[in-house]
């Protein structure tokens, strides 16, 4: 019996402030309440169904990497802990314990600042074809998966539906300016290198990574999410083979498995099977239970 996952958060005595693909967000004073509930998404789409206790996950993996970040990047994260939340909070305990951030409103950059370690997902494609891929030059004769020589930084720009734009380095600085957009990288390059090396100790290879910054005060900061996997790919070291698809603990197994059954994201859902939704849990599971 798979338990019921949290779906939506409603949170009467607290203005809605947003509502995102996984995320709920209350305004709270000059502060924001972030819950991450049980939602999956699907090729940039909210996808019917969840994955029980995966909101916790998200939020335990995004605060032991914001950790070790702490010397490159401050976050946005005020208390991770109910009892630091509002008294009025205190009656939901039970639904916020584990999966909710009480953070500082920030600026967000609409940019998606993505590392790849790895050819694979859309650089595979890129690559294949020829094809622009953010203004650099790969190395040839590279196979599906194959590890890059260096990681490289491949930016987009974040489109509220629909998919994101992927942009250039020079252009992410026309943008935002030199030295914002340096920091935005430079930051991305060296987080995703310590999540390499922490999470190679666990059994496990980040493929690509994915972070998001905010402005505050003339700061960029971290926000959102980081390390997840949702905004990751996580692959076991001892099941990885260059050349081939990989079997994924990150939600790459949903699209997988939309793709195995020739499902368009133009057509209406179809069901998740309890077996992959079983699968799903246990792997995200399993990966924050290495933290």
């Amino acid at each position: 019996m798979i338990a019921k996952p949290l779906l939506d958060v409603e949170i009467p005595e607290l203005p809605l402030y947003d509502r995102g693909k996984v995320r709920d967000v209350f305004t709270v004073g000059d502060d924001l309440l972030s819950v991450a509930t049980d939602r999956v998404f699907a090729f940039d789409r909210v996808y019917p169904g969840g994955i029980p206790g995966k909101g916790c996950v998200l939020t335990a993996c995004t605060l032991w990497t914001f950790g070790l970040a702490r010397d490159l990047a401050e976050n946005y994260v005020v208390s991770s802990r109910v009892e630091d939340f509002p008294p009025a909070l205190a009656s939901r305990a039970g639904v916020l314990a584990g999966r909710s951030l009480l953070v500082r409103k920030v600026d967000p950059i609409r940019i998606e600042c993505v590392v790849r370690g790895f050819l694979y997902g859309q650089a595979w494609k890129l690559y294949r074809g020829g094809e622009y891929f953010w203004g650099l030059t790969p190395p040839e004769g590279l196979l599906e998966a194959s590890e890059l020589p260096e990681p490289i930084f491949t930016p987009a720009r974040k489109v509220r539906s629909g998919e994101d734009e992927n942009i250039t380095f020079s252009e992410l600085e026309a943008l935002l300016g030199e030295e914002k957009a340096a920091k935005m990288r430079d930051v991305s390059l060296a987080l995703y290198r310590r999540l390499r090396a922490e999470w190679a100790k666990r059994g496990f290879i980040i493929a690509d990574t994915k972070f998001e910054f905010g402005e505050r005060e003339g700061k960029v900061i971290l926000i959102n999410e980081a390390g997840t996997p949702d905004s990751s790919r996580f692959w076991r070291i001892s099941d990885y083979r260059p050349g081939a698809d990989q079997d994924p603990w990150d939600r790459d197994l949903l699209e997988d498995y939309l793709r195995r059954r020739k499902w368009s994201p133009a057509a209406p859902p179809i069901p998740i099977s309890p077996a992959i939704r079983r699968r799903l849990a246990e792997r995200f599971q399993s990966l924050a239970s290495l933290l």
